[in-house]
């Protein structure tokens, strides 16, 4: 599961964003928002809770603290464009942001940041930032300040004949010289990311990393042994996924309001239509659309019925499963009868050599066995078991019974030790009835009937054919081309 987060982006749209610099083809705002495009910004109007302080003039809230629809995505392409006026401050757009963060998180547990983006050549008011830098650490709020052109000796980035409003007097002894000083400053003084803009956007390629909470599956005892015995091993453990299958984002269905639809027909043959002044998560629809709320019915076939068919509820149907044509009606007591009783267990029942077992029969995504957390006798018993299995080169195959009256599975636990955790790696292994074996006829020679084998037959590829294949192989060999001086 992963973390709750709230971000703020601030966007510095002053009149000298507009500008071009450092032989780019684009302004340094279009250039700033290859990074950010569906975020906060400042502007040359006024529009948020301390506008009428005179410190808070030319910052505009323009989208709040929610999730981004397309709707409020293509409005912000519209509204963030250059203003006339360098005199919005973004130390001050940094307390209304801290504001809006606190005000939406409250107490609640969320990871908070504040992106600002700017090219440090607007006025700023340095006044009060070490309280600034305070409350950002008190509300443990991530704060990240990336500059148009500023100098980062890191990354490798130095702006040659910089604007002296953005350059550090190197005779100052105090830390809060102006804009970039002050900025990098700030930044420091609150654990914050100071760094250039151009190190973010030759970032934006990488592959994203999705940061997820693990949940354990199963939380209990890893045995070896019959159970209640003295000589019985048993070491706390805890389960958690290592692989999961990356799914598509899941869609929303929507319809044409029926208000709007100037005559149109509506869908709503298995659907009902949410109402018209119904908006979704706070937010109205400006296209005219609505979400889909998804009804169905049951129905029996009754000759005595219109239509030969009779609307029933659910709680009026029988579960039942088909036998050829037929339906065979079970209730609820006969079928509790065929289901296994189980208890959460976890338990080693056999060893097979790393050698005779294949990859092949891996049926499920991995899992980690790793031990009780704050538990220094599990660690060192499971570091044990993970150095034994690995030291006579062995899997160890277990039983898993990870909930209470759930169906048993058959793991395969394999050691895995890594300089900074050791674990056990688990996969799901098959049942005897989940192994079909086949048959297949030689691919080489036809065997008849009468068992004479055939070396030419027209199911069999001629020499020529083979030929072919074997040289169309050889040429998809990679090992075989000639690498060239540029690589």
């Amino acid at each position: 599961m992963a973390d709750k987060e709230a971000t703020v982006y601030i966007v510095d749209v002053g009149s000298s964003m507009r500008k071009k610099h450092n032989e780019r083809d684009e302004s340094d705002l279009d250039w700033a928002m290859h990074y950010i495009w569906d975020k906060i910004t400042s502007t040359a109007s006024t529009s948020n809770e301390l506008e009428e302080e005179q410190n808070y003039e030319h910052i505009t809230v323009l989208q709040p603290i929610s999730q981004i629809l397309m709707d409020e995505l293509r409005n912000l392409h519209s509204a963030i464009r250059p203003s006339g006026t360098d005199a919005g401050d973004a130390i001050s757009a940094l307390v209304i942001a801290i504001q809006m963060i606190n005000k939406y998180c409250k107490k609640l547990k969320y990871r908070r940041t504040v992106v600002l983006v700017t090219n440090g050549r607007g006025s700023m008011d340095a006044g009060g930032i070490d309280e600034i830098a305070k409350k950002i650490k008190e509300d443990d709020i991530h704060l990240v300040v990336l500059g148009v052109d500023f100098d980062d000796p890191e990354f490798g980035f130095k702006e040659e004949d910089k604007d002296p409003l953005k350059v550090v007097d190197a005779s100052s002894s105090s830390l809060l010289a102006q804009n970039e000083a002050t900025l990098r400053s700030l930044a420091e003084r609150c654990d914050g990311i100071f760094g250039t803009l151009e190190q973010a956007i030759s970032e934006l390629g990488l592959p994203r990393i999705k940061a997820v909470k693990p949940i354990a599956s199963y939380k209990g005892p890893l045995t070896l042994g019959a159970e209640g015995q003295d000589t019985t091993m048993s070491i706390d453990v805890e389960r958690y996924p290592r692989t999961m299958v990356a799914k598509a984002p899941s869609a929303s269905a929507f319809v044409v309001r029926s208000d709007l639809a100037n005559g149109e027909s509506s869908a709503q043959s298995s659907a009902t239509v949410v109402g018209d002044g119904e908006q979704r998560g706070g937010v109205s629809n400006a296209n005219g659309l609505t979400s889909v709320k998804s009804a169905r019915t049951y129905q029996v076939i009754d000759d005595e019925a219109p239509g030969g068919k009779r609307d029933v509820e659910r709680d009026d149907l029988a579960k039942g499963y088909e036998y050829g044509r037929t339906a065979v009606h079970i209730s609820e007591s006969d079928e509790n009868v065929t289901k296994l009783e189980t208890e959460p267990q976890l338990s080693i029942i056999g060893f097979i050599p790393w050698a005779k077992y294949e990859r092949y029969m891996n049926m499920s995504t991995s899992n980690v066995i790793v031990a009780q957390r704050v538990n220094d006798k599990a660690i060192m018993a499971l570091s044990s078991l993970v150095h034994a299995l690995f030291e006579l080169e062995s899997y160890a195959v277990a039983r898993l019974v990870t909930k209470e009256n759930k169906g048993p599975l058959i793991v395969l636990l394999a050691p895995s030790i890594e300089p900074a955790y050791e674990c056990l790696i688990e996969v799901q292994l098959p049942f005897a009835e989940d192994v079909r074996q086949y048959k297949f006829p030689p691919l080489d020679r036809v065997v008849t009937v009468s068992g004479k084998v055939l070396k030419e037959h027209r199911n069999l590829p001629n020499n020529q054919l083979t030929k072919a294949m074997s040289d169309y192989v050889d040429e998809m060999d990679l090992s075989t081309v000639i690498r060239e001086e540029d690589g």
